[in-house]
C-alpha cells in the first residue's frame, strides 16, 4: 500500500534507563499544536518516541534545577519565549532539541541536576519519571478535603470527608459582618479537619514521603495555608505545583495517581 512503512522504516531504540524497548516509526507525524499541555507519562514517552533525532540531524539538550537558570544564549532565547511558564511549576526544566524542532518540558518532579548536552538525552528524564517515590496529597475546595498517600501512582491510604461552608453573601451592614464571621467559622473548623487528617495519614509515613502537592480551590488553599501548622514539617518536601481538581473525593484520588505523573510540554520551532 502506498505510503506504508516497511520493516526496513522501523528502528528499535533502547532505553536503558527505564528498562524498556521502544519501536519508533520514523515516517510518524511528530505531535503538533503543544502549547503548554498535561501530558501523562506514558504519552510523554511515546511523544519523545516520536521526536528523537533522526540520523544527522543537529541534537542538544538542557536540564534545569529550579530557580536555575541556563549558560547557553541560544537555549535561554527558546525558553525566554514563553515567558517563565516551564519555571512557575517549581519542578525545574527539561529541553530536548532534534533538528528544528524543540521540546520544552516542565517536569511532575523537581530536576536534581543541571547540564547542557550536545546530543538528545532523555535519559535523566525517563530516570526522573520511573523513580519509585512516595507522596502525600492534600486536596482541599469550600466543604470538601481529601488527604492522601501513594506508592507510585498507587493509592495506598486516604481520607475524605466534607464540612459545610456557608457561600458568599453579597448583603450589606450588619447582617453581613454576622454572615461572615459565621462563615469564618466554619472555614476555620474545615481547616481544623484537614490538619488532623494530615496527621494520620502522614505521620505512619513520614520517613518516607518524597514529596507532598497542594491542591484543590486557590483561595481556599491560601487560607488553609495560614492556619495549619501542621504542614510545617513537610515544608522541605512542599511542591510548588498545585494539582487543579474541582471536586476532592474518593473517586478523584483513584485518576489522580496518573495526574501526579502528568508533565507539561510545549513545542517550539529551535
Amino acid at each position: 500500500m502506498p505510503g506504508t512503512p516497511s520493516v526496513k522504516d522501523v528502528a528499535v531504540v533502547q532505553f536503558p534507563s527505564i528498562g524498556m524497548t521502544e519501536v519508533r516509526n520514523i515516517t510518524a507525524t511528530p505531535a503538533a499544536g503543544l502549547n503548554g499541555d498535561w501530558i501523562t507519562k506514558e504519552r510523554l514517552r511515546n511523544l519523545l518516541n516520536v521526536r528523537m533525532p533522526r540520523e544527522g540531524e543537529v541534537s542538544s539538550s538542557i536540564y534545569l534545577r529550579p530557580g536555575e537558570t541556563s549558560g547557553s544564549d541560544m537555549w535561554n532565547e527558546r525558553i525566554s519565549r514563553l515567558n517563565g511558564l516551564p519555571e512557575g511549576n517549581g519542578c525545574g526544566l527539561v529541553g530536548l532539541r532534534a533538528g528544528v524542532r524543540t521540546l520544552i518540558i516542565a517536569p511532575p518532579f523537581p530536576v536534581l541536576e543541571s547540564g547542557l548536552y550536545p546530543t538528545w538525552n532523555d535519559e535523566p528524564l525517563g530516570r526522573l519519571l520511573e523513580a519509585e517515590r512516595t507522596i502525600g496529597v492534600v486536596l482541599v475546595r469550600l466543604g470538601r478535603y481529601s488527604v492522601a498517600v501513594y506508592r507510585g501512582s498507587d493509592l495506598e491510604s486516604s481520607k475524605t470527608d466534607s464540612r459545610y461552608v456557608k457561600g458568599k453573601h453579597h448583603a450589606g451592614g450588619t447582617s453581613q459582618l454576622r454572615y461572615t464571621r459565621i462563615r469564618e467559622g466554619q472555614m476555620r473548623r474545615l481547616y481544623v479537619k484537614v490538619c488532623e487528617s494530615i496527621r494520620s495519614q502522614f505521620e505512619p509515613v513520614s520517613s518516607e514521603l518524597d514529596h507532598v502537592i497542594l491542591g484543590g480551590e486557590k483561595f481556599t488553599l491560601n487560607g488553609f495555608l495560614k492556619v495549619c501548622p501542621r504542614l510545617n514539617d513537610y515544608r522541605d518536601i512542599l511542591l510548588n505545583r498545585r494539582l487543579n481538581i474541582r471536586d476532592p473525593k474518593r473517586d478523584t484520588l483513584f485518576d489522580l495517581g496518573s495526574t501526579i505523573y502528568e508533565s507539561r510540554v510545549w513545542g517550539l520551532d529551535w
